[in-house]
């Protein structure tokens, strides 16, 4: 299963539980509390089905994450495993504290997760690393060296004949416009915006072929000549 599956997988499975857990909270804070425990029972399979599933998939998305792990992500594990604990107690003690402190921490925890930022800003996301490597961003360390001029841009684009090009839109399309989107701005967890990305040519086919971040790599799946085509058809987005 691609890690885009995984990915989406595990964001519904959490957004279901969060909804199941804020239905709880609020039955709790109207102290309908005959109505909660009726609830709790007929959901506890569906609890252990929602917590086994983000564990599968949230486990698996970071054992693949390429490059070092971020301080956020940290965070965010750090924090569901509090969260998790707070919230059983407070509902089973029907402690209305308790319950409100973990909801606030795993709507936190979902902000976070979306935006990769602990500020909850995207502008304001932190970098994986600071070290001007082919997985590093130009935009990221201010080290604009590593871009192409505009004249090279202009050269590599050309570069590409109708055949080639069509090639690696489609396979942009089907592989990559899930996080980037069709335009190379969506960026769907941490994706780069491909529109202010300043990697060089072969960096850029450096991270299409050795992946970075959630995103994986293509080596495997790819021919070398797809990798350079794609690598050169992301220079498209820029602006």
């Amino acid at each position: 299963m691609p890690i885009t599956a995984f990915l989406h997988s595990h964001v519904l499975v959490v957004v279901l539980f969060l909804l199941l857990f804020t239905y709880k909270v609020i039955l709790l804070l109207l102290n309908k509390r005959d109505t909660l425990t009726k609830v709790r029972n007929k959901t506890k399979v569906l609890e252990m089905i929602f917590g086994t599933l983000i564990l599968i998939t949230g486990g698996w998305m970071l054992f693949n994450y390429s490059g070092g792990v971020p301080t956020w992500l940290i965070t965010k594990v750090v924090l569901v495993f509090i969260a998790i604990p707070l919230g059983i107690v407070g509902l089973k003690r029907e402690n209305k504290l308790l319950a409100i402190l973990a909801l606030l921490i795993f709507v936190y925890v979902y902000g976070v997760a979306e935006t990769d930022s602990l500020t909850m800003k995207k502008e304001a996301a932190e970098n994986t690393t600071t070290v001007n490597t082919p997985e590093t961003d130009a935009s990221e360390t201010g080290d604009t060296s590593l871009s192409e001029s505009e004249t090279a841009q202009d050269d590599i684009v050309a570069s590409l004949n109708e055949t080639a090009l069509a090639n690696a839109k489609t396979i942009f399309s089907r592989e990559c416009a899930t996080c980037h989107g069709e335009d190379g701005t969506k960026g769907t967890s941490g994706a780069a915006n491909l529109t202010e990305s300043q990697l060089s040519l072969d960096d850029r086919k450096q991270v299409v072929a050795n992946g970075r971040g959630l995103m994986p790599g293509f080596k495997d799946k790819l021919s070398d000549q797809e990798l350079d085509e794609l690598a050169a058809y992301t220079m498209t987005f820029k602006k």
